[in-house]
């Protein structure tokens, strides 16, 4: 494990120039004769934007598992195409629909032509850009850090309220409260401009991978596409769809950002902006998002269980239409016990008693939910079983002075004078290299049944050279795995903002997960500069 170190962050903002011929922009935006049939119109629409790779840098390739795992899932677009070069008129394409006659990633401009930002304003809709590593909402400086505005178009448009130029750290985890459209883009380094592959493709795993699952189940969608190749082919660029209205599949058209913008217009029923006026919207990929299906779902009455005793129920619901599929859901259930999505089989073993509130969902392909709500009481076992009080963890403290039977990446089990232990002689050092990094630390445990306490708790230590007071650029997440390696449940995420003096004692109730196997495990990552150390010591999982 390095020393801590306080290496100065790198400020890059790379810039290719190069003439080349621009369409103007008009001053309005054209209003559509309608939407475009078939089209749906999303509760939610986010657009991350990457960097400076052709199609075939990424699409098949290893250093993109996630990515080509999203293209599996979606629609992915294997004739899209950028603008021009470089980078800056190409952001001016996708969200103005025009290169405003820029030929170069100059800066500051200013323009006041229509957009998707002003569109969907006009529309009564909502509209915010983030971007990663911008120093503060509504900045408007050339560059900073790792961030360029060149990558952010509509900080140069007057007729976007700077209120929603915001950073990346104000996207929500509460996804349902984003905009109705949202436009991510990373910094430098995470959209491969300056950065490889495989650290884009795990930043938008890490980032973005949350929404994209949710979108799915909530009338969402996810589009990320590439502003430009590299210049080594033909503009060729990766562009991906994933979400509740997406059809799966290979997609051969050619497209480039002005249908991509035409398309998102048509979504939301806006004016034309620029050059999108005269492009062909994507019909194809998408299905419609409104639906006059009903679901019901049939009320089961009051429930009741005995801690420790197993038990199941299976939801029963229909729907107004045929050949549909139903995804079950169910919130308030009482601890141990979980739904099936695919059957709407309730099961597992009552670990604690009470009475809980439940509500179970079922969702058709269309959108359309239905729900019932009932009580479901927990009495305390009558049997002689009870719980064994005990601390569960293997080597807590890491006194043996090895990982096991932790799962720890090299040099996280340490005894360094540099990073003291909470007690003891050793602790769990993750991170701390000041360069681009990640370490993991986790451990496999079956959690009884019968117990009122289930207590995961553990001494955490943070210190860092980043000098940010708005921006977590290292972060540490702790999680709850399934045994397959699911993530059941992200406990907390830690940053270079909490760091402190000491150790910190945190805890989490784990009773969610009695009668279950799980793993708890750590993830540090550390972005490519100014070191910031996670330091963990004498954990423990205490059940009573």
């Amino acid at each position: 494990m390095p020393l801590p170190t306080t290496p100065t962050r790198l400020r890059t903002a790379l810039a290719a120039l190069a003439p080349i011929a621009a369409l103007l922009a008009p001053l309005t935006a054209s209003a559509p004769a309608h939407a475009a049939a078939g089209l749906p119109k999303p509760d939610h629409l986010v657009v991350v934007i990457e960097e400076n790779h052709s199609y075939s840098d990424v699409i098949g390739s290893s250093s993109a598992p996630y990515i080509n795992a999203l293209a599996a899932q979606g629609a992915n677009f294997t004739q899209s195409f950028a603008i021009t070069h470089p980078s800056e008129p190409n952001y001016l394409a996708l969200f103005a629909g025009s290169t405003e006659g820029l030929s170069s990633d100059s800066c500051p401009h200013t323009y006041s032509t229509a957009n998707l930002g002003s569109e969907l304003i006009a529309a009564g809709l909502t509209f915010t850009g983030y971007s990663e590593s911008m120093p503060s909402d509504g900045y408007t400086g050339c560059t900073s850090g790792e961030y360029a505005r060149k990558h952010n178009p509509w900080s140069n448009f007057t007729n976007v309220p700077s209120a929603d130029n915001r950073t990346f750290a104000a996207f929500p985890t509460d996804y349902s409260t984003l905009p109705a459209v949202s436009i991510v883009v990373p910094n430098l380094l995470d959209d491969m401009h300056d950065g490889t592959v495989a650290q884009g493709d795990t930043w938008l795993q890490n980032n973005i991978d949350g929404y994209a699952q949710w979108a799915k189940t909530h009338n969402s969608d996810l589009i990320v596409t590439w502003d430009e190749d590299d210049n080594s082919s033909n503009n060729q660029i990766p562009t991906i769809a994933v979400g509740a209205h997406v059809k799966p599949g290979t997609y051969g058209e050619t497209i480039n950002h002005y249908n991509v913008l035409r398309t998102i217009e048509d979504f939301y029923n806006l004016g034309y902006a620029g050059s999108s006026s005269s492009a062909t919207p994507i019909t194809d990929a998408f299905t419609a998002g409104s639906t006059q299906n009903t679901v019901t779902v049939t009320n089961p009455g009051s429930q009741s269980g005995t801690v420790g005793t197993a038990l199941s129920l299976q939801v029963q619901a229909a729907d107004s239409a045929s050949g549909q599929t139903l995804t079950y859901s169910a919130s308030g259930l009482p601890a141990g016990l979980s739904i099936n999505s695919a059957t709407g089989l309730i099961s597992g073993t009552p670990a604690a008693a009470g009475s809980s509130s439940v509500t179970v969902s079922a969702k058709d392909g269309t959108g359309a939910t239905g729900s019932a709500s009932f009580t479901w009481t927990i009495s305390t076992s009558s049997g002689g079983g009870g719980c064994t009080a005990a601390q569960l963890l293997g080597n807590p403290g890491f006194e043996t002075g090895s990982a096991s039977p932790w799962s720890a990446s090299s040099g996280v089990v340490s005894n360094s004078s540099s990073e003291p232990p909470h007690s003891g002689t050793y602790d769990a050092w993750m991170d701390g290299y000041g360069s681009t990094h990640t370490d993991t630390l986790s451990q496999a445990v079956t959690v009884p049944n019968g117990c009122s306490t289930y207590n995961f708790a553990f001494y955490l230590h943070i210190d860092t050279a980043e000098t940010s007071t708005t921006t977590a650029y290292d972060k540490l997440s702790v999680q709850v795995l399934s045994s397959s390696g699911s993530v059941l449940a992200t406990l907390a995420t830690y940053s270079n903002l909490d760091h402190n003096t000491g150790y910190t004692q945190h805890s989490f109730n784990l009773s969610a997960y009695a009668g279950q196997s799980i793993t708890l495990k750590f993830t540090g990552t550390e972005d490519s500069s100014q070191q910031t150390s996670f330091v963990a010591d004498d954990t423990s999982l205490n059940v009573s």
